[in-house]
């Protein structure tokens, strides 16, 4: 039996550190806190902004609509909703709801414009103007109108006859260059003003002198 006591033999190499249970030397531990601390500082300097929560899209599918138009009704005139209507059946007239959502089923029909809605989805048939925040077009509809949204989404089979104006500053139109239409004609009409305005100053001082 060898005793650990047993005094070292001369010119023998140095023992090798004692090693913890997990087969670490006990101060790699210390290593790795002292690495830690150093890289640590840098962990939490980043001050963006990814957690910021964005708006969820909104599925009007899963909505229980407010008010639902069924498949053999035909309503003819002003029709005033809140949140959400769906219609099934015939719809010809005017629809009342500032900010609220528009679902057109496969067999829903309607005959008139849609204006200043958030959400819209069709699966049906629209003989009108539709100006909307966000569009869905499913594989049957059918839209015999202009069309303005921020945002669109068309299935393969849909079919569209009139204009497209799709972009983020929707219902305003804009040109090739990304203006908005109008904007650039008021300036115009400032600047040749203005101009007009000097040259009469300078005019003016002429004649005084």
């Amino acid at each position: 039996m060898t005793d650990s006591t047993s005094p070292k033999v001369p010119g023998a190499p140095p023992a090798p550190p004692a090693r913890s249970k997990r087969g670490q030397a006990p101060n790699s531990g210390r290593r790795r806190n002292r690495r830690a601390d150093e890289y640590g500082e840098y962990d939490n300097q980043y001050d963006g902004e990814y957690d910021d929560e964005e708006e969820e899209p909104v599925n009007l599918m899963e909505e229980t609509p407010e008010t639902v138009v069924g498949e053999k009704v035909v309503v003819k005139g002003n029709l005033a909703f809140e949140t959400l209507l769906r219609i099934d059946g015939k719809v010809e007239g005017t629809l009342d709801c500032d900010g609220g959502n528009l679902i057109i089923g496969q067999t829903g029909t309607l005959v008139g414009n849609v204006e200043k809605m958030k959400n819209m989805l069709v699966d049906g048939t629209v003989i009108g103007d539709i100006s909307v925040e966000k569009l869905e077009l499913h594989a049957e509809a059918m839209v015999y109108g202009n069309i303005t949204c921020q945002t669109l989404f068309l299935d393969h089979n849909t079919k569209v006859v009139g204009t497209l104006n799709v972009h983020p500053l929707a219902p305003q139109m804009i040109d090739a260059e990304g203006n908005i239409k109008g904007d650039t004609d008021k300036k115009g009409k400032k600047d040749k003003k203005k101009a007009e305005e000097e040259e009469e100053e300078e005019g003016e001082g002429g004649d005084e002198e």
